[in-house]
């Protein structure tokens, strides 16, 4: 008789797992955005939150926690139960940079501390000239830049910055020497090339879009393997034979590690769903970001890769 108990109580155990992997999730979701309201990041996160909050049926609420460079938001959810419930909507890109530069202050690890539940999407670095640049086309630019006694000038963001970095990354790609010109944010760096006070940029495309529209600023080459339907004009990296100048801003959906493996298989599903959607490939357009086309199963190995990636970049940088 306890023999045969016992053989009822793990069947319906086993009966119940599939019961419980489909009841998550049963109460709201926060994804945790680590910057302020506004901004790029937080625009991706809000769109992503509603359209996984409709196919998975329960409210995705978006929750700002900004400061320290992203540290803040990004050690709450790396210190939150692994349940599901409380997600990382964040720039992988510009969290591998910070963590690169100084990873005694950052608070986090994103290896160690964070499980990828996937990619969301990639916004574009492009490099723009400016108007007064005597260059209509990249392969111009390159032939005047060797020509020039003094190197051009470039901005960006600040010392250490996805800008700065993808800059010197056209540098050596192109075989230039060029001279960094910080500013302090992008939106007065940007104010500079369209004065015309410095020659080049690399910034996001989403940046950069509203003035290349307004013929303000030149663009010369989008720096990813193809090219991109914003701007189909515009050389990619390979048309130009730089195709070490690969550069995107990655923005990832995090869960804290060890989150639970049928909550991660639910989340990961309905990610994929969302950056598949119409709805959400038109609102990403919209902001010149592309959305994620990898497969949940690939998402460690993408989320690895570009810490890894940065990781090496920032090394071959000197900052002095």
């Amino acid at each position: 008789m306890i023999k045969s108990f016992l053989r009822v109580l793990a069947a319906s155990a086993a009966l119940a797992a599939p019961a419980l992997a489909q009841d998550f999730p049963n109460q709201p979701v926060r994804v945790v955005v680590p910057y302020n309201a506004g901004g790029t990041v937080d625009y991706v996160g809000r769109v992503t939150a509603a359209e996984m909050g409709k196919l998975m049926g329960e409210n995705f609420v978006v929750e700002n926690r900004p400061g320290a460079s992203a540290s803040i938001g990004n050690q709450f959810v790396a210190n939150a139960a692994p349940d599901g419930y409380t997600l990382l909507m964040t720039s992988v890109t510009s969290n591998a940079i910070t963590t690169g530069l100084t990873p005694e202050t950052a608070g986090y690890a994103l290896k160690d501390d964070f499980t990828p539940v996937g990619a969301v999407g990639r916004v574009p670095l492009m490099l723009v000239a400016a108007n007064n640049v005597p260059a209509d086309t990249i392969e111009e630019l390159i032939e005047y830049a060797k020509a020039e006694d003094l190197p051009l000038t470039y901005a960006s963001s600040g010392i250490g910055s996805t800008e700065h970095l993808g800059a010197m990354v056209f540098a050596d790609a192109a075989g230039l020497e060029l001279e960094h010109i910080p500013y302090t944010g992008g939106a007065p760096a940007m104010a500079d090339l369209v004065a015309g006070r410095v020659s080049l940029m690399v910034a996001t495309v989403s940046t950069a879009l509203p003035q290349v529209e307004a013929n303000a600023i030149k663009p010369m080459v989008v720096a990813m393997p193809d090219r991109i339907d914003m701007l189909p004009d515009v050389p990619s990296a390979s048309d130009a034979g730089l195709d070490g100048f690969n550069v995107a801003s990655v923005y990832g959906l995090l869960a804290p590690v060890g989150i639970d493996e049928a909550a991660l298989t639910a989340l990961r599903a309905a990610l994929q769903e969302t950056v598949a959607g119409e709805a959400f490939v038109t609102q990403m357009g919209d902001r010149g970001i592309v959305p994620s086309t990898d497969a949940p199963e690939d998402a460690a190995t993408i989320y690895e890769a570009e810490i890894d990636t940065w990781a090496e970049r920032i090394l071959a940088v000197d900052f002095d």
